[in-house]
């Protein structure tokens, strides 16, 4: 439908042999085993295993809260790939695209979601992929600390204690979205011991960009009641280089105007994809007795993109080009604002814990896009034969708002009698909008213009009045959920762990619609959608020796289904207006297998997986430009992953690798088929392969100066997309790899880096947007996609200082 430490720098999201692989995963495990021959609590034992690890040479235990407790990640039966605080230094994690391109089995694309740029990412995690019209309902969760964001979002990455990327379903724990699996940012709480102030600014330059890079950041720790009570404060500004160029006719109104093709001379404009990001955070904690701690936090984030950081992407070649041709010199852009606070309570009392998480959050996000030529393609094309109408500019606007509450109460108990667990409760009510305000065709009510729409008889005027579109579309979604895991450990080597999620569902929708280009007003016809269900997890793991512990896991995993609006000038006759209007929650079994092995001088772990997916929802779009959720029927994903990081034999080298590999199938496409999505077809937006690899060396300088050099490598391979506007059309995008280069001297607290990005200038093509318009269309009728794309090579010189 036309809907639905200091931290360092940051960029925009958008800057960041197929078979069964079971028997090389199973090799993988194997040799695991020969080789053996969040917050608070989580940090402070992080740098407790960080400062035990330094002292006696190894590698520190990295710490995780996935299972919602402080655990060594070499002892949680699940596959997770960990980014600690120095490993962010190390590699500059500044974004979500510098994380996520380190990450096997991790994609992430635009297209699949809602329309315009703010908020179209969507985010995969073992080939699970998908996000609806609203926004709402992801494959993979996204989290900051206790609270579910949207997956969308970029939070810069500034002053966090890890990140933590979950595989696999964690319905159990997490509820639904975490389908695939879940991102999790964990912040650092204020410190009650020690205040301090820490800064960061950058400045360099983009390849091609318009305008130089720039930013900064500042960190503080106030302790205001010794050993009770500290408040911890960041606030950030940050300017990325647009680094494309928008070209429109010199001649304004003359015959390039109006047609695309027309040999005219055209003006540039450069600093397209500029992106302004400003932010902050204030968090309050009070140890209010000995067992209660009560954190108060409000989190806000503003980013402003002069123009869309996107490019078009003609056929076949499929490859972003950096020059976008526009009918008029009219500048698109883009705004996404976010705001959260939160209030958290924790009770320890003896041998167990009480957690009582509370959020709100808000977003507003507003598009401002160029469709001109598209939109007066359409409105001289065959549907609606419009004459007599002058070429002028068609900016449609898409606005978003987004608010939700969330509560979560748990508890969770320490080992009694070989048992322990979490268990709790979760409440969540959001709310979404999405409306396009009037879009006008100035002169469409004129007499000497001549429509002959919906293959009826031609009538002048065209239309009584200028308006060609307008609409709204507002949704409610509330869950109630009761949940938990137990852990028995019912012989030495041995622990059981068994979960369950009961929830409840209650969806709401609506849609309303005016103008020319809709044939009239659509009424409101509001629609509901009610379901309830339990999700089960079951897992076995081994403890085989003192360092390696092996795995197997069987777990179900869903995500909402919802009411959705009928589009009865635009559905094909196959297809039922129940399949459109109630979209059921899909839902996968994941079967799982793994090893970890925690060495002293390194950690390896690998999993294999099958996952067995039912109700696929997909986005799809149809050829009258309106965008849908369908449900398909089945689709399988078999795959594998392989990490390993610590320290090399050479004094000073540490290394980081990931490998992941998935095989996705649709083996029944349903009515998704109705869409070009054929039996054996691919799950579009997901590469096959994923991998990363890095080092990091440090050598002493003087006493107290150490130089250091880091490089990094990753790679994602092709991937296919369903072409916006297309109307069943298929293109494969091809693979990429980026390089990213960081050296420079840490005298105590104060670092000097040279930070080089995308160093051989990838130009990869991550995904068609949406159009809240319409797609330009080429000399044969087909359509140009439109394809988000990286910055290009950027060099940044850095200075902070930590405290």
């Amino acid at each position: 439908m036309k809907s639905n430490g200091p931290w360092h720098g940051s960029r925009h999201a958008s800057r960041a042999a197929r078979g069964a692989c079971t028997p090389a995963a199973g090799v993988a495990v194997a040799l695991l085993l020969a080789v053996a021959g969040p917050a608070p609590a989580q940090e402070q034992s992080q740098k407790q295993a960080e400062s035990g690890a330094e002292a006696g040479g190894e590698v520190a235990t990295i710490i995780v809260s996935a299972r919602k407790r402080s655990e060594s990640i070499a002892e949680v039966p699940t596959s997770i790939t960990a980014f600690t605080a120095e490993t962010i230094k190390d590699y500059n994690v500044q974004s979500f695209a510098d994380y996520a391109t380190k990450t096997p089995d991790l994609s992430f694309t635009y297209g699949g979601g809602p329309t315009g740029f703010a908020d179209a990412r969507t985010v995969s995690v073992r080939g699970i992929t998908g996000q609806n019209l609203f926004g709402t309902a992801g494959a993979t969760g996204f989290y900051i600390d206790d609270t579910p964001v949207p997956g969308s979002i970029d939070p810069r990455v500034v002053d966090l204690a890890s990140i933590e990327v979950l595989k696999g379903p964690q319905g159990t724990l997490y509820g639904e979205s975490s389908l695939g699996g879940n991102v999790r940012l964990i912040t650092r709480a204020p410190d009650t011991g020690n205040s301090g102030l820490g800064y960061m600014y950058q400045v360099g330059a983009t390849s091609g960009g318009g305008s130089p890079d720039g930013g900064g950041n500042l960190v503080g720790n106030i302790v205001l009641v010794p050993g009770t009570a500290a408040l911890r404060f960041v606030a950030f500004a940050n300017w990325d280089a647009g680094y494309l160029n928008r070209s429109f006719p010199t001649q304004s109104g003359g015959p390039g105007a109006g047609d695309p093709f027309a040999s005219v001379t055209r003006t540039s404009k450069g600093d397209q994809g500029q992106v302004q990001t400003l932010g902050g955070s204030a968090a309050l904690l009070v140890h209010a007795t000995d067992q209660l701690d009560i954190k108060l936090r409000v989190m806000f984030q503003d980013s402003y993109d002069k123009g869309f950081p996107a490019s078009f992407a003609p056929l076949p070649q499929f490859t972003p080009i950096y020059t976008i041709d526009r009918a008029f010199d009219v500048q698109p852009w883009a705004s996404d604002s976010w705001t959260m606070p939160t209030l958290d309570l924790k009770y320890s009392g003896s041998g167990y814990q009480i957690v009582w998480a509370n959020s709100f959050f808000y977003r507003h996000t507003h598009d401002v896009e160029d469709s001109s030529y598209g939109t007066q393609q359409v409105l001289a094309g065959p549907f609606y034969l419009v004459s007599g109408l002058p070429a002028q500019p068609y900016l449609w606007i898409g606005d978003r708002n987004h608010d939700q509450v969330a509560s979560e109460a748990r508890i969770s108990i320490d080992p009694v009698h070989n048992w322990s667990g979490t268990f709790g409760l979760f409440y969540s009510n959001t709310h979404t909008r999405f409306t396009i305000p009037p879009t006008l065709a100035n002169g469409l009510d004129a007499p000497t213009t001549t429509a002959c729409a919906f293959g009826g008889p031609c009538v002048s005027p065209a239309w009584p009045n200028d308006e060609i579109w307008t609409q709204t579309n507002p949704g409610t979604e509330e869950d109630k959920s009761i949940f938990g895991e137990a852990y028995w450990k019912f012989a030495p080597q041995w622990t059981l762990t068994l979960g369950g999620r009961q929830y409840w569902l209650n969806q709401t929708t609506d849609y309303t619609a005016d103008g020319f280009l809709n044939g009239g007003p659509t009424t409101s016809d509001p629609q509901t959608n009610s379901e309830s269900g339990f999700n089960p997890k079951v897992s076995l793991s081994w403890q085989a020796t003192d360092t390696t512990m092996a795995y197997a896991s069987a777990s179900k995993g869903f995500r909402a289904g919802g009411a959705q609006a009928n589009f009865p000038g635009c559905t094909l006759p196959s297809l039922s207006v129940d399949a459109i209007t109630h979209i059921r929650s899909d839902t996968l079994w994941t079967y799982e297998v793994g090893a970890k092995t925690q060495l002293p001088s390194m950690l390896i772990s690998a999993a294999a997986y099958d996952i067995e997916w039912k109700d696929v929802q997909q986005q799809v779009a149809l050829v009258c430009g309106f965008y849908a959720q369908v449900n398909g029927n089945k689709a399988r994903v078999r795959g594998a992953e392989l990490e390993a990081s610590g320290r090399l034999p050479m004094p000073g080298l540490q290394f980081r690798l990931g490998l992941g590999y998935e095989d996705t199938n649709v083996t029944d496409p349903g009515n998704l088929a109705l869409f070009g999505v054929n039996p054996g077809t691919r799950v579009a937006g997901v590469p096959d392969f994923t991998g990363s690899a890095g080092l990091v060396y440090t050598r002493p300088l003087t006493t107290d100066a150490q130089g250091f050099v880091s490089a990094d490598y990753s790679y994602q391979g092709n991937a296919i997309s369903l072409l916006v506007g297309g109307g069943g059309a298929e293109a494969t995008r091809p693979g990429f790899s980026l390089v990213n280069l960081r050296f420079g001297v840490d005298h105590g607290d104060t670092e000097f880096s040279l930070n080089v990005h995308n160093v051989f200038n990838a130009k990869p093509n991550l995904g068609d947007i949406g159009y809240i318009g319409y797609a330009q269309l080429n000399a044969a009728g087909g359509v140009i996609p439109q394809v988000a794309t990286l910055q290009p090579l950027t060099v940044l010189l850095q200075v902070s200082k930590a405290f």
